[in-house]
């Protein structure tokens, strides 16, 4: 089920933590059912940080959304939306690439949030693959909490103990190149 008048397209949303890509997100499928258009939200379900059935921002704004274990599970989910909204984005790993090519060959707008850089401070995947694909790319910054300037990195704060490690305000903060240190040792297996 297609609208009319909005084609298919693939919108990703990044930056560091903090930044409001969730709160972009939520505005987008607020337009977007104002249009009349049929919205789904989805979040993966290890990211329960404050409500595993909603999105959620930092500042508590909400928008329900349905918790799936893996990007597989979104096709099922997602039929019959106009747009679907994918948060958190690398959690879902390479499998979301050919999930959210599918949708759009079903002409469903597919907007994704994720966080672009890694607690290592490589390209967190497969957010690089999906701005590639990407009809419109939005980049969200936030200031580093040490100087101020616009920090494309998220700094880790609590131990390590997974790569996808979920956390909030206590775990993270948004940091520039210069003020940013990555963890040492990357885990061999992503």
């Amino acid at each position: 089920m297609t609208h009319p008048t909005h084609p298919a397209k693939l919108i990703v949303v990044h930056g560091s933590m903090f930044a409001g890509k969730t709160e972009y997100l939520i505005a987008r499928l607020r337009q977007a059912a104002v249009e009349g258009r049929h919205v789904k939200a989805f979040k993966h379900a290890i990211d329960n940080r404050y409500d595993p059935t909603h999105l959620v921002t930092h500042t508590q704004d909400r928008f329900d959304a349905v918790p799936v274990s893996g990007a597989a599970a979104l096709l099922e989910q997602a039929v019959g939306a106009d747009v679907v909204a994918i948060d958190e984005g690398q959690f879902f790993r390479h499998e979301l690439i050919p999930v959210v090519q599918t949708l759009l060959n079903r002409g469903v707008e597919v907007i994704v949030a994720g966080i672009s850089n890694d607690a290592w401070g490589r390209p967190f995947e497969p957010l690089p693959q999906l701005i590639e694909m990407a009809d419109e790319v939005v980049t969200k910054q936030s200031p580093c909490r040490v100087c101020g300037a616009p920090s494309p990195y998220t700094q880790r704060l609590s131990p390590v103990d997974t790569l996808h490690m979920v956390g909030g305000l206590d775990d993270y903060e948004p940091r520039c190149a210069a003020h940013f240190t990555p963890l040492p040792g990357p885990p061999e297996r992503r």
